[in-house]
């Protein structure tokens, strides 16, 4: 399956050795990768126009293994927030994504030497908690298969107690959650769309069903539940959608099985959204006119608090004991 996602696979000469890089290598399915002397000799090529194929890159990390989140991101009552780009890039292709802003292409590098990002924490937790996203510039679990860093985490929340982890995901596997090592710490948070929305601007994602189930499946396992209405897209009909999906959800989850809710609509770095205006000249969502404020752009105040207020509203109604998180 790997081998045929992939057009090719490339490694850094030093990590050829690695045991991590081996691993992955074997679970790909690759016995001749190509050899290459750093990660961004592929990865920051830009993809030529109507490319639609991507390579698969094993690399070091260079830099930092972790980073402050980001002001538009939702820390969800954490002082100390990070993120970590263990895996840069998606197999999802949503079109409002800030990736496609952030990085030339679509190809997807993981970093094997994840024991550097551990060790980085250990020096972080003798001062403080730490709070981690980990699947933030990847869909993590959707590379579970791949990588094996969603156990590597939950193990890590299981062992370490000023340590917890939100891994966000729209993948729709339920098999993976009974297989994990179970801790409050370890919170999967999981992005619900309407399914038109899901399939006019998230190619390849599942739908609004599907992503229910792998909620359910997560919480059934016994780990902490976050649903993120988030982000919003604007569409003519958007109410009716998002109360079409928002019923969906309250018929089938158990509100005493959520840890809480994040609602937002869509917002974006003025940088990223300048350069996906670029790269997708006939993108409903980057050429919307949105306002700046701040360095991001975001719908103007009335679609915003009109779409977070509703959704509010519905939750409040169908689930008032949970706690709501929205990203101002």
């Amino acid at each position: 399956m790997w081998r045929a996602l992939f057009d090719n696979i490339y490694v850094e000469k030093r990590t050829l050795v690695d045991a991590e890089t081996k691993r992955i290598l074997d679970r790909a399915g690759c016995t001749g990768p190509v050899p290459i002397d750093h990660y961004k000799d592929v990865f920051d090529r830009k993809s030529p126009l109507g490319k639609t194929g991507r390579s698969l890159i094993l690399a070091h990390n260079p830099g930092r293994h972790l980073y402050e989140g980001a002001p538009v991101c939702q820390s969800f009552g954490n002082e100390h927030f990070y993120y970590s780009p263990g895996v840069m890039n998606c197999i999802y292709d949503c079109e409002y994504c800030f990736l496609k802003g952030m990085y030339p292409g679509g190809d997807i590098c993981i970093f094997t030497d994840i024991d550097e990002t551990f060790s980085e924490l250990d020096e972080l937790e003798k001062v403080h908690p730490v709070y981690v996203c980990a699947s933030y510039n990847t869909d993590l679990t959707a590379l579970e298969d791949l990588t094996g860093y969603v156990e590597k985490w939950c193990r890590r929340a299981l062992e370490h107690r000023d340590f917890s982890v939100e891994i966000r995901s729209k993948c729709s596997r339920t098999d993976i959650y009974s297989k994990l090592p179970v801790s409050d710490r370890a919170v999967f948070a999981f992005t619900i769309s309407p399914d038109e929305i899901a399939g006019r601007f998230e190619k390849k994602t599942p739908g609004t069903d599907g992503r229910i189930n792998a909620l359910k499946a997560a919480s059934d396992a016994g780990f902490p539940i976050r649903i993120c209405f988030d982000p919003m897209i604007y569409v003519r009909n958007w109410r009716e959608i998002y109360r079409v999906m928002f019923e969906k959800c309250a018929s089938a989850v158990n509100p005493d099985k959520i840890r809480d809710i994040s609602i937002g609509t869509f917002r974006i770095s003025d940088q990223y959204l300048k350069k996906m205006r670029k790269k997708m000249p006939e993108s409903e969502i980057a050429q919307y006119p949105y306002v700046s404020e701040a360095g991001y752009y975001q719908y103007p105040e009335k679609v915003r608090t009109s779409m977070e207020g509703f959704m509010r509203e519905m939750i409040l109604e169908k689930w008032p004991d949970v706690s709501i998180f929205d990203w101002r």
